[in-house]
């Protein structure tokens, strides 16, 4: 018999890694494989806004799973922008979140990946947010996938 056994529960999210999916290599086992310099771009969010949420939809075809992953970074600064740019020009993306347990999970890989879309708001008042809120999602047949960072050149 199979047990399903209770979990530590805390929940949110500490970091967020965004790899565009065309710079990696391979994923073998634990291990994210890069060809060139390291694609890997760290998104420093604001605390506790990084979310990850997904749900498995039966098919025809099989299993999908619905990803979505938001996230705000805060301000406005030449490098953030220059950043987000480039992850906007790949489009295609791969996530790894680390836990606030301390686990790096791999959302996608090199044959499915996600859609990556940002949005920048300056604010109407000074006391409002001002930053940009940033989308990563897709259907994928792969559910997360526990990874070491940081990523290894071939």
């Amino acid at each position: 018999m199979n047990i399903v056994k209770k979990q530590i529960t805390l929940g949110g999210n500490i970091a967020l890694f965004i790899i565009p999916a065309s710079l990696v290599h391979s994923v073998l086992g634990e291990t994210i494989f890069y060809s060139g310099e390291d694609p890997t771009i760290e998104i420093e969010c604001a605390p506790e806004s990084i979310r990850h949420t997904f749900k498995t939809v039966q098919t025809r075809s099989g299993l999908i799973h619905e990803h979505s992953i938001t996230a705000f970074i805060a301000g406005f600064n030449p490098t953030t922008i220059d950043n987000l740019a480039k992850l906007n020009y790949h489009n295609y993306v791969l996530a790894v979140i680390k836990n606030s347990e301390g686990n790096f999970l791999l959302i996608g890989n090199i044959n499915e990946s996600l859609n990556f879309n940002y949005n920048f708001d300056s604010a109407a008042n000074p006391s409002d947010r001002n930053g940009s809120d940033l989308t990563i999602s897709g259907q994928l047949t792969t559910t997360i996938k526990f990874v070491q960072m940081p990523l290894i050149p071939v």
